[in-house]
């Protein structure tokens, strides 16, 4: 009966039956009645890893972080599987070479997830016995600057970089956000797509929302408080509430996109539908409400760049940052906008500011009488 039963749905003494008969059928259980790999294929191991490691915890994970983790475990095999190795082979030279592979083929950054899978994997073979030793120890990653950079060769044949901030000023936010209506080009639902894209921009801009953030707003997620200010409420990166103050020009724009759907303007903290959904062949009323996907706004931002012949490397998250800075430029206290972008911990709010006051000290050194 058990065998049709999901897991989560199962009672604790159901859920532990069943967990005992699989793994002592598989003979995956020790002496000491430990999970044990030492004898499991390298299929099962990976298996094993990612639903014990990766897929355990209650925090659902993005399809961004899911997209992240398969892209580090194909980088992995495709390095095995060129040198002819498995997982079994794994050793001290084989963690020092993949360690120079990654550091030379990516980014710090990338580098870093990239390295901190494999220490994952590793950790967990030698805590389940698949391997005998402790190889982690011999991962060295590289340090990678803080803040919200890219770096770009400003000459080919010479290593000097040049640090450009990922972020825009106001100017190129608001030119670039009014080219966000005009990349539609269907003629069917245009209205509601040209609104809708509107309403993305403003989102983005006017209250630093993760593009997974703003692809999960539903129409209940918006309220008023009991001084009547409209507000957002989101759940952000590792499942932490958090709630936003909506602009008056981003709530008319709201509002006119929903009344362009034909939907009620009513705030309702019950409907659950998404804010966002394909629009494309749609005809009212619009009932099989798609959720849009990533894929969908990062082609509407790089429409919009491309029509506004704006810097192509510009991305939704580039909005986020200016929102950050922008606030912190004019005076917003640091817990405020710690609290606003859903930041852990106040040093990452810090990390704008302090290149704030870098932007900044002109102002200082012009006070300053150099000379007589």
């Amino acid at each position: 009966m058990n065998e049709l039963i999901p897991f989560h749905q199962m009672t604790s003494e159901q859920f532990l039956t069943k967990l005992q008969t699989q793994l002592e059928h598989r003979h995956l259980l020790d002496e000491h009645r430990n999970l044990s790999l030492s004898d499991c294929s390298e299929q099962e191991f990976l298996e094993f890893f990612f639903i014990e490691k990766i897929f355990s915890h209650e925090k659902k994970l993005s399809p961004h972080t899911i997209k992240a983790y398969r892209s580090d475990a194909k980088t992995l095999l495709v390095f095995l599987s060129e040198h002819k190795l498995s997982f079994r082979d794994i050793g001290y030279p084989e963690v020092k070479a993949y360690n120079k592979y990654i550091r030379e083929k990516y980014a710090p950054k990338s580098a870093i997830r990239k390295l901190e899978f494999f220490r994952r994997l590793l950790d967990f073979g030698y805590e389940t016995q698949f391997y005998q030793v402790h190889l982690s120890t011999w991962i060295s990653k590289p340090s990678a600057k803080k803040g919200h950079y890219i770096i770009e060769e400003t000459r080919s044949e010479a290593a000097q970089t040049r640090i450009q901030v990922r972020e825009l000023n106001q100017r190129d936010a608001e030119y670039l956000i009014s080219f966000f209506p005009k990349i539609v080009k269907a003629h069917q639902n245009r209205e509601q797509l040209e609104k809708r894209n509107i309403l993305i921009g403003y989102l983005l801009y006017t209250t630093g929302l993760r593009a997974s953030e703003l692809l999960s707003l539903n129409w209940g997620s918006f309220r008023y408080n009991y001084q009547g200010y409209l507000y957002a409420d989101v759940i952000g990166k590792g499942n932490k509430p958090r709630t936003i103050p909506i602009r008056d020009e981003t709530k008319d724009r709201l509002f006119d996109y929903r009344k362009s759907l034909g939907e009620s303007t009513e705030i309702n903290p019950e409907d659950v539908s998404p804010l966002f959904f394909a629009l494309y062949n749609k005809k009212k009323p619009y009932e099989d409400k798609k959720r849009l996907t990533y894929p969908s706004l990062y082609k509407i931002v790089k429409q919009a760049v491309h029509l506004a012949g704006k810097q192509s490397k510009i991305s939704p998250h580039w909005f986020r940052h200016t929102f950050v800075t922008m606030l912190l430029e004019q005076d917003v206290p640091l817990a405020v906008v710690k609290d606003w972008a859903g930041h852990s911990d106040i040093s990452t709010t810090n990390i704008y500011l302090e290149r704030v006051n870098q932007d900044h000290s002109h102002r200082h050194l012009n006070k300053v009488n150099l000379f007589r």
